[in-house]
């Protein structure tokens, strides 16, 4: 039941967005553009996108430290696998993916790493969030852009400071868990617990400030580099912008897709990417175009090497996503754990 309510919650996201998205688009104009662009700069943009993810795949080998040394060659196909998984289903099920993967290829737990792509998530947003005021502080937001910002900026350092203070201290986490969780069943206060205790586990990238400091420079990295994709697809379509709108536009049409909608952020995507280029003076015909021929870029590449990359590491689609009954926990659901090469 919760599946389908997500699901229909996530249709309903996209339709409206979608909406939106062709009632304020010129329709005829987007199809002139979508006939004129200079498809060249396809190819090249797409490689830039995967030389971003390798970039994440290093972020995560840090992430990743306390709980298991892995290497980023390693940690490549399974966050493009992840990717793959996000771009196919609703609810960012690829999360679970690479963490079923990571479980089951690796030994590590499933509610550890779990952990660790939180904080990606977390790095990400807050990014983001700073691309967007950036450049926002030169250019002016819109009013939409403007409640988005704000929004998530309030979001992010929120559960940036919820996870510190998580990871800063076991016990006093274990005494906050506690706390929360005894109105629960005795059960489930003693299986929440160990669930969240291996949850925290993942957080150990965040009580070390070298580790931090990585985190955050392989994030700025990888998003620079996917806004610059941006630009290059920018450039196949003429539009005539600095590379700095690129950021904002990745800001804003990537802070969007964490609102409700179905696989891949589909609806969200097209219309904070559409309304950004919009406000800073490009016509919504081949705002339209370069905001569709975007996502496509971003999907499909995406989808076929995650593919390859199942078939490469012999794992089918359908067992990637096939969920364990009960998490792993890391050991003694500690901030410390060890994982196998």
């Amino acid at each position: 039941m919760l599946r389908n309510r997500q699901l229909w919650i996530g249709i309903l996201g996209t339709a409206l967005f979608l909406g939106l998205f062709f009632w304020r688009t010129d329709l005829g104009d987007m199809a002139d553009k979508l006939t004129e662009a200079n498809y060249w700069w396809f190819a090249p943009a797409i490689a830039v996108w995967f030389l971003s993810a390798w970039f994440r795949s290093l972020r995560w080998h840090y992430l990743l430290r306390p709980i298991g040394n892995l290497s980023t060659r390693t940690l490549y196909p399974v966050v493009i696998i992840g990717y793959m998984a996000n771009n196919l289903l609703p609810a960012r099920t690829g999360e679970l993916v690479r963490a079923y993967i990571m479980d089951k290829r690796h030994g590590l737990s499933i509610m550890a790493t779990l952990g660790t792509i939180a904080v990606e998530r977390l790095f990400d947003g807050l990014v983001l969030v700073v691309f967007l005021i950036a450049v926002g502080a030169f250019v002016g937001l819109s009013q939409e852009l403007g409640i988005l910002a704000a929004a998530m900026s309030a979001t992010f350092v929120a559960v940036l400071a919820l996870f510190l203070f998580a990871a800063s201290s076991q016990e006093r986490t274990e005494r906050w868990l506690a706390r929360l969780l005894r109105f629960l069943p005795a059960r489930a206060q003693e299986k929440g617990s160990k669930w969240a205790g291996s949850f925290v586990a993942g957080l150990g990238a965040l009580q070390s400030p070298w580790h931090i400091a990585a985190v955050l420079i392989t994030s700025v990295v990888a998003w620079a580099l996917e806004a610059t994709m941006y630009f290059m697809v920018g450039v196949s379509f003429d539009l005539g912008e600095a590379f700095p709108i690129f950021m904002m536009v990745a800001a804003a049409a990537n802070l969007a897709i964490t609102l409700p909608s179905t696989s891949g952020g589909i609806g969200p995507f097209e219309f904070f990417a559409k309304e950004t280029l919009d406000f800073v003076g490009v016509s919504r015909g081949t705002a339209g175009a370069y905001a569709v021929a975007l996502h496509a870029l971003l999907l499909l590449p995406v989808v076929a090497a995650g593919l390859v990359f199942l078939w490469v590491i012999n794992l089918s689609l359908g067992e990637a996503l096939r969920r364990p009954a009960q998490p792993k926990l890391a050991p003694d659901a500690g901030l410390e754990g060890e994982g196998s090469e």
